[in-house]
């Protein structure tokens, strides 16, 4: 199997690590891909905050730490999948900067999110959203207390753009189809407040939904040619008035996954966008940040 094929995990040591580890052997064992578990030594935080006199034998700790954090993951992973599809590395730098540069070499990123503060985890909130927001391949972000079967069969896809968002559904069937599981359209509306008192009473919100299921439902019969395999895969479409974050999170209550897109123009170019942020922060399930196509000349 090449390298592209297989699934980058970021390795902690802490709970969030553990999360990233149990979605990605399930994801291993439905996909048949590899494993890469990858942990990250940053010791200039590690030495600059901690031991800020300098400590000549500390990076070599650190290091002996970190091989330690790795075979137990491994081993871990070995007994779900086989130890022959399992390979690790250890890591030195930035955790942000080496986990988007490993990426490159990865079908798709999952990392864990605990969210406390502890002293002892190394992928941190602001890493979660830095690699979701930077990596070339698909990022999965999930909670620490995610648990396999937690669950009912059902992958929501968050859609901001009616009409401009085929592939990021099609991706999301690929997901539901793989999972036997239904698939969720989820559409967010609101009118700033700002404008309430002059638009509010002049606006068709029932006419407005219509015409968004209308061009939602185009969206999916044009996602379902792209993934003949999933046409026996049930999905449906809700719209809702509210706050995008706050609708997508509650949507993701009952879900195995939460597909949601980077911004395709926008600046930082390409990067996840403020409800993006939030959602990877906020959501019950597992949250795939999908980079956008590639632009053709």
């Amino acid at each position: 199997m090449s390298k592209q094929d297989r699934i980058l995990v970021a390795i902690d040591g802490g709970e969030g690590g553990s999360a990233a580890l149990r979605y990605a052997t399930e994801q291993a064992s439905r996909s048949g891909a590899d494993l890469w578990l990858v942990h990250v030594i940053d010791l200039a935080i590690a030495t600059g905050v901690f031991y800020p006199y300098g400590y000549s034998g500390l990076a070599d700790q650190i290091r002996e730490a970190g091989a330690g954090i790795l075979a137990r993951a491994e081993k871990t992973a070995a007994e779900h999948i086989g130890a022959d599809r399992v390979t690790t590395s250890l890591r030195d730098g930035g955790v942000a900067v080496e986990l988007v540069h490993a990426a490159a070499d990865a079908a798709m990123v999952v990392l864990g999110d605990e969210r406390h503060l502890s002293l002892a985890r190394i992928v941190t909130g602001s890493v979660t959203g830095k690699v979701a927001s930077r990596a070339p391949v698909p990022v999965v972000v999930v909670p620490s207390a995610w648990s396999a079967g937690s669950g009912t069969r059902q992958v929501v896809v968050a859609v901001a753009d009616c009409d401009a968002s085929t592939e990021l559904v099609a991706h999301a069937l690929r997901e539901a189809a793989d999972r036997g599981a239904e698939l969720v359209i989820a559409h967010a509306w609101e009118v700033p407040a700002v404008y309430y008192e002059t638009t509010l009473g002049q606006l068709d919100a029932a006419g407005w939904e219509a015409d968004a299921r209308r061009r939602l439902t185009k969206t999916l019969e044009q996602a379902q040619h792209l993934v003949p395999l999933a046409a026996e895969t049930k999905a449906r479409i809700e719209i809702h008035r509210g706050q995008a974050a706050r609708v997508i999170t509650e949507a993701s209550k009952d879900a195995d996954l939460l597909v949601i897109a980077r911004r395709g123009h926008a600046f930082p170019l390409r990067r996840l966008g403020s409800t993006g942020h939030a959602l990877l922060r906020a959501s019950h399930c597992p949250v795939e940040a999908v980079p956008p196509e590639p632009e053709t000349p």
